[in-house]
């Protein structure tokens, strides 16, 4: 068959349509639902009664510890009480390790103080409950609007429609975890505590990771395959895929629902992602709330709620499963069929290429080219991509932090025409070495090979490639077989739905996930899938790759120029040093982790801040600092027979943050005591050579005991307290004729005051340390 295919402008017109249509349902059955107004029926979910517990909610920022926060757990005490809801308050503590720290060491958290808000919903002949879970504090950087303020008011607008209709069948809890910004340390509680979440229980969890776009169904427990089947059947506007779960096992985030999935527990993890320069900081504000986006995770909540609220949970079916969003549906089949699947159309593969050899229709050593074209596509697009992406970021201050920028779908759409201006634009460089049909065959056996590969390795990936795949072989078999109209505008669908219907929700999701420092992996994801079209591209008109060429690249700069024009609110702004002072040694100092973010950077130095927090091995921006008269924690220290130390401290400042460090000894073990009696059994610990950490949050006013089982090591043994609050001293200035970085995101030496102070561990007896008690 030529290369050059015979049309007439009915079957461009129709292929133009097909494709125009595809691509415009998949994006429009992509947003989520339109918010529902206060005066619904009562039994219905609607985003404008649950935004309106906002107001409360999300009026200031509610860390772990502060008033704020615990105005938010009485309001929500009282507002499950009101709709008839049993109420309570769990009280733990917990510990939790998450791997290596910001500044250095292990990021070792524990609560002292952790206060759960469960409610219960009885279920008429309960099989088994169903908990739908989200926390209820935020970071200290902004009021969490979003995180977790939506998901928060989310569960109390279901709670009220739950109990406007008829009882579930199974109980329904409504838990509303603490601490989950600082080491996901109420679930923790809740989970090692027999009187907490009940083992069987089904979890699901809901999040926000920015503040708008749908919700996605993002994670699953074991044995999900029959939860996909009922998120499918009962859920609005579903977007889900098991490619989510499988790429995120690799990335370093955590929700609460890591926790839960850990302790064994079935279950969903639900969040969204568009916005995210509103995460995390000053803007996360009820302003930058989406009630679509609300409307959607509250169809999920209520949807589900009652789906599982009234079936027989006593034995569910065991598997996985591959699925994916298809515009209206969710496609599901059992995971263990991923790769019989890809073999199948890898053996379709392999019977068209014999068949064609054989008839002389094509050449080894050509599809060869068009597969090894086909690998360079997504090359050179995400070189490009990854160069042009920060001179379209330049002009946007957030990108620093977020690694994206406001709207940075108007970024993504320009980047998706480059890589359609330099795909068609490569796909007629060769042609004169690989023709189109070539180019598009060996794409689709690239395109096989990979189908094979991921279900072998990740089967949960797998349907990116074998669906677009086999509609690529399907396209060349009809070309081969009927190259008239008819057969022209059924081989363009084969390929062109796949691809739109597959790969374009996969590129917005990358987009989104990445931000724009990263989009050159979503632009080459969709130079990947633009390299099974050069064929659908000659149909539109003559010479249409020249033209598709010329005005995408134009439109792609024009775009790209307009998404470069920083727009809407400016970036707050406030410190992000901090104030370190060591009483013991008499040393103060500032510590950043932005570059020039100390008062005067004139001064300052890059290197570790070990000597002031042992810890701290990581370079960090550091210049000197004033020493103030600022009280160390009060710590008594006493040693204990077989190499136990008992260590008691409150912060005389009021911190409800308190730190630990110990050096010339390796801990085995610890335990924390806090506000909660009995405290923790003692927790196993490797012992590591070099500096033991240990950060204490929601420390109560009368403060945390922390009893270590230590061995000798070379050296004296050492231990070093410190507090920390927010915010910096009265007594100093944060810099003088000028304002501070923008506030976006936040570390933890973000706008901060640590005092601490240091002794030796005595062998014996006891001592005080940093003060009288």
């Amino acid at each position: 068959m030529s290369d050059r295919v015979v049309t007439r402008w009915p079957v461009r017109l129709a292929v133009l349509l097909l494709g125009t249509a595809s691509l415009a349902l998949t994006l429009w059955t992509a947003r989520p639902p339109a918010a529902v107004p206060a005066d619904a029926p009562v039994d219905r979910f609607s985003a404008s009664r649950a935004v309106e517990h906002l107001t409360t909610i999300a009026a200031r920022p509610r860390p772990t510890g502060a008033a704020a926060h615990a105005d938010t757990r009485q309001y929500l005490v009282d507002r499950l009480t009101a709709l008839g809801v049993e109420t309570r308050v769990h009280t733990g503590a917990a510990v939790n390790l998450l791997g290596p720290a910001e500044l250095g060491g292990q990021a070792r958290y524990a609560g002292a103080d952790l206060r759960t808000v469960v409610g219960r919903v009885p279920g008429t002949a309960s099989t088994r409950p169903v908990a739908l879970i989200t926390h209820y504090d935020s970071v200290a950087a902004g009021p969490g609007a979003n995180d977790a303020g939506v998901p928060t008011s989310v569960l109390l607008e279901t709670a009220r429609a739950v109990m406007a209709g008829p009882r579930p069948r199974n109980d329904l809890l409504f838990v509303f975890t603490d601490a989950e910004e600082i080491g996901l340390l109420g679930a923790k509680a809740l989970v090692e505590d027999p009187g907490g979440l009940p083992d069987s229980a089904l979890v699901l969890n809901f999040e926000a990771r920015g503040s708008s776009g749908p919700t996605l169904m993002f994670e699953t427990g074991a044995d999900a395959a029959w939860l996909v089947d009922l998120l499918a059947e009962h859920g609005v506007r579903p977007q889900t895929s098991s490619l989510f779960g499988e790429a995120y096992r690799y990335l370093p985030n955590l929700t609460d629902f890591t926790v839960f999935k850990a302790a064994g527990h079935q279950g969903m993890n639900f969040a969204y992602l568009e916005g995210y320069t509103h995460y995390h900081g000053p803007h996360d504000t009820i302003a930058n709330v989406d009630p679509d986006t609300v409307q959607h995770q509250g169809e999920y909540a209520l949807g589900l709620a009652r789906a599982l609220g009234g079936i027989d949970l006593t034995a569910t079916p065991a598997g996985d499963a591959v699925h994916f969003t298809a515009l209206w549906w969710v496609v599901s089949y059992p995971d263990h069929l991923a790769l019989p699947l890809a073999l199948a159309v890898t053996a379709l593969c392999a019977g068209l290429l014999v068949v064609a050899r054989r008839r002389g229709e094509v050449s080894l050593r050509r599809i060869g080219g068009g597969a090894l074209v086909a690998l360079a596509h997504p090359i050179v697009v995400g070189g490009i991509a990854w160069i042009a992406a920060p001179v379209v970021a330049s002009r946007h201050s957030e990108l620093a932090d977020y690694g994206d920028i406001p709207g940075n779908r108007l970024a993504l759409t320009a980047f998706a025409l480059l890589a359609l201006a330099l795909s068609a634009a490569l796909a007629l460089l060769v042609r004169r070495w690989v023709d189109l049909r070539h180019q598009m065959i060996g794409a689709a056996v690239l395109w096989t090979l990979s189908a094979s590969l991921a279900a072998a390795v990740v089967p949960g990936v797998s349907y990116v490639f074998t669906w677009p795949a086999l509609g690529a072989l399907a396209a060349w078999s009809v070309l081969r077989s009927a190259p008239g109209p008819v057969g022209q505008v059924l081989a363009a669908a084969l390929v062109v739905v796949p691809v739109v219907v597959i790969v374009v929700p996969l590129v917005g999701l990358l987009s989104s996930a990445l931000g724009v420092a990263l989009i050159a992996v979503a632009v080459a994801v969709l130079a990947l899938a633009f390299t099974l079209l050069p064929q659908v591209g000659s149909l539109l008109v003559p010479r249409g790759q020249r033209i598709v060429t010329r005005v995408a690249a134009l439109a792609a700069v024009v775009v790209a120029f307009v998404a470069s024009i920083p727009a809407g609110e400016p970036p707050a702004h406030r410190a992000v040093a901090s104030y370190f002072l060591d009483t013991t040694t008499g040393t103060a100092a500032w510590l950043s982790t932005e570059p020039g973010g100390v008062p005067s950077p004139d001064d300052a130095e890059t290197t570790a801040a070990a000597d002031l927090w042992p810890a701290w091995t990581a370079p960090v921006q550091r210049a000197p600092a004033a020493v103030l008269s600022l009280p160390p924690p009060t710590v008594e220290v006493v040693s204990e027979p077989g190499g136990r130390i008992r260590i008691t401290t409150a912060s005389a400042r009021g911190a409800t943050e308190l730190a630990f460090v110990v050096t010339g000894a390796r801990v085995r073990g610890y335990e924390v005591e806090g506000a909660v009696p009995g405290g923790l059994s003692l927790i196993s610990d490797e012992p590591r050579s070099g500096p033991w950490e240990l950060w204490v949050r929601g420390v109560p006013s009368t403060g945390v005991t922390v009893e270590l089982d230590v061995e000798p090591e070379s050296g004296e043994p050492t231990v070093q307290v410190a507090d920390r609050t927010g915010g910096l001293p009265d007594a100093v200035a944060w810099r003088s004729g000028g304002a501070a970085p923008p506030a976006i995101g936040e570390t933890l030496l973000d706008n901060a005051t640590f005092v601490s102070a240091r002794r030796s561990l005595p062998v014996g007896g006891t001592g005080l340390l940093g003060g009288e008690r």
